[in-house]
């Protein structure tokens, strides 16, 4: 089947539409680059956003231990659950993590190949808006109209290449790490630049503990779920749903999350807020699905089990994510001050 399709024209947010727009316009071939590095994450993108389910699940979520506490069982994310869903590979423990470090401005244009001519106010807060990397990159005519102000020496080869790394940070920034905003936050172009310059890194403990963060901020009083909610809505409604009876466990290699709309077709989720809640705090354990089928064997098998070594990785990286947030967030005072 050929990677491009042509671009869903439903009714989504313009930030998730362009961002669609932009993946068709990459091409066969920009698209293969992309996932290279990212895997079938891309995929999220056509999945349905249930927003009444993220807020239903916050109620039961335990900040102290990281778990869904329910009547009689607990259930949370796992390492393997996130990186099979996005068709990372390797043994994820052996892998690097990410530590993404906020850049200076300077830097953040450097790497997207951007002019440092262009006025720095267009970073406010630690981010940009997505129209600032859209209208560069993402538009057919982003060349034409900003060509003196990008790095790539007048050349559209390159732009169209460039554009590939600024798909990247424009994905992971309204889909994967999204905050209330809608802006890109300017620490992902760092995210990139080690997916795409090393090798033996991976991109999940940092998808999970960002989860894991945001759940935390929710059960604090936050209203807006800033991080991969579609990746938690597909896990617990997979868990939820029960399959056929017979189950061939890693069956094949297929796109597992392109494929889920069609595993949970059968599937009878609660309409709204309350009636999610209702239908969670009902729950018994016998009523789990508690392995994922379409995990290879020896990640099924493990799954629903998260180790001492995997939660002190979360730990980990959730103390740096708040070191970086404090670091910002001074940082941004004392600028305001200067002025």
């Amino acid at each position: 089947m050929s990677i491009i399709q042509n671009p869903p024209f439903a009714n989504v947010d313009e930030s998730l539409f362009r961002l669609q727009i932009w993946w068709h316009e990459l091409g066969e071939d920009g698209q293969k680059w992309v996932i290279k590095y990212l895997g079938t994450l891309t995929d999220i993108m056509k999945v349905k956003p249930r927003d009444d389910l993220i807020p239903a699940l916050v109620t039961f979520w335990d900040p102290v231990h990281n778990v869904f506490r329910f009547s009689d069982f607990e259930l949370t994310p796992t390492l393997e659950e996130i990186a099979g869903y996005s068709g990372f590979n390797g043994d994820l423990r052996k892998q690097s993590l990410i530590f993404p470090k906020a850049p200076s401005v300077h830097r953040f244009f450097g790497l997207l190949n951007i002019s440092n001519q262009i006025r720095k106010s267009n970073v406010i807060k630690g981010c940009c808006s997505f129209n600032f990397l859209y209208s560069r990159f993402g538009k057919p005519d982003g060349f034409e109209i900003h060509e003196k102000g990008l790095t790539n020496k007048q050349n559209k080869d390159t732009w169209q290449i460039h554009r590939r790394f600024a798909f990247m940070v424009a994905f992971l920034g309204i889909m994967v790490f999204p905050n209330k905003e809608r802006t890109i936050g300017i620490r992902i172009v760092r995210v990139v630049q080690v997916l795409t310059t090393k090798e033996s890194h991976t991109l999940a403990p940092i998808i999970l503990s960002d989860i894991y963060r945001a759940l935390t901020l929710c059960k604090s009083g936050a209203k807006v779920f800033e991080r991969c909610k579609i990746l938690l809505q597909m896990w617990l409604i997979e868990h939820l749903q029960h399959p056929p009876k017979f189950v061939q466990y890693g069956s094949s290699n297929d796109n597992f999350i392109g494929s889920y709309e069609e595993r949970i077709k059968d599937y009878k989720s609660p309409e709204g807020v309350e009636a999610w809640i209702s239908h969670l705090r009902s729950l018994m354990a016998s009523q789990i699905e508690w392995t994922l089928g379409w995990l290879p064997m020896k990640k099924a098998s493990e799954a629903p089990v998260r180790s001492w070594k995997d939660q002190k990785i979360i730990a980990n990286l959730m103390e740096k994510m708040q070191d970086y947030d404090s670091i910002l967030t001074k940082t941004e005072k004392a600028l305001g001050k200067a002025k």
